[in-house]
């Protein structure tokens, strides 16, 4: 019997732990753009199983001298437990130091990386997962929407991308068709700065009755066509769903941008926090 649970509890272990850091091997990155990379990290082999829910995301840390640095990102694969296969990827922008900011810390620390070396990780974080068929588990309470705004900035992109994946390529993957509508407004300073911006043409291409996105750039140049300045009432208007019941509008991106504009002004749209509006 005790033969069976030992089985038991290692077929379905996990590669992380949301109370402890475990090691995690960078295998090597792939260049997406001038300063955005794709890192690919293998888990220990007797842990193929990531155990990270739609929606979450994984605390990266790692240790200097006199402190420890510690910044959240959200994996862009596997989507599905089928895609499963050891291994997950982060897509990060790197910001490098100059004579007006010191850079992100952490992107850096990834851009050194060589190949072999290990990184801790701790996870799964965040207390939204998508289960699917517009089933959202949220701080551990059911909710079920048909139509699911996002307002997203900057690398708040990520979160966003795993949700619409899991709901644009359920069929693909031999699951039940996911009928949930989905419009997104991605808020950028340029055009250079929108992350995975090919995959999700992609995805508005294949899906274009149920997948919107819409761009706004803060810093424009003369030849974009798009919404131009920051986000504000009167886009979210224009290319959110509504707040009406069955409705549902998530935010992920920098602070400023969220609490101090998209914020209020959904709240005034008529969104509620806690009811249908949460951030990731």
């Amino acid at each position: 019997m005790a033969k069976e649970k030992a089985k038991s509890s290692q077929a379905v272990q996990t590669a992380f732990d949301r109370h402890r850091w475990n090691a995690v091997r960078f295998e090597g990155k792939e260049q997406m753009s001038e300063d955005t990379r794709r890192y690919t990290f293998s888990v220990p082999s007797d842990t193929k199983k990531l155990g990270l829910g739609t929606c979450q995301h994984l605390q990266l840390g790692f240790h200097f001298k006199d402190r420890l640095v510690i910044r959240p990102y959200t994996p862009t694969r596997p989507i599905f437990e089928k895609e499963e296969d050891g291994t997950f990827d982060l897509v990060v922008k790197t910001y490098p130091p100059d004579q007006s900011q010191p850079g992100g810390t952490m992107s850096n620390i990834l851009d050194c990386l060589r190949a072999g070396e290990e990184i801790e990780v701790k996870g799964p974080s965040g207390e939204i997962r998508y289960i699917g068929q517009g089933k959202f588990m949220i701080d551990d309470k059911e909710y079920h929407f048909r139509n699911v705004s996002l307002v997203l900035g900057g690398s708040g992109i990520t979160p966003g991308y795993q949700l619409i994946s899991h709901i644009l390529r359920a069929k693909e993957q031999g699951l039940e068709e996911d009928k949930t509508n989905i419009k997104v407004v991605d808020a950028n300073k340029t055009e250079d700065d929108i992350l995975l911006r090919d995959e999700f043409d992609r995805l508005a291409e294949d899906h274009p009755n149920q997948f919107q996105i819409t761009h706004v750039l803060s810093h424009p140049n003369d030849k974009w066509t798009e919404e131009k300045g920051h986000v504000t009432k009167e886009i979210l208007q224009k290319y959110t769903f509504g707040p009406e019941k069955g409705n549902l509008a998530l935010l992920c991106g920098p602070p400023a941008m969220i609490k101090k504009a998209v914020l209020p002004a959904l709240q005034d749209i008529g969104y509620k926090e806690d009811e249908n509006l949460f951030g990731f």
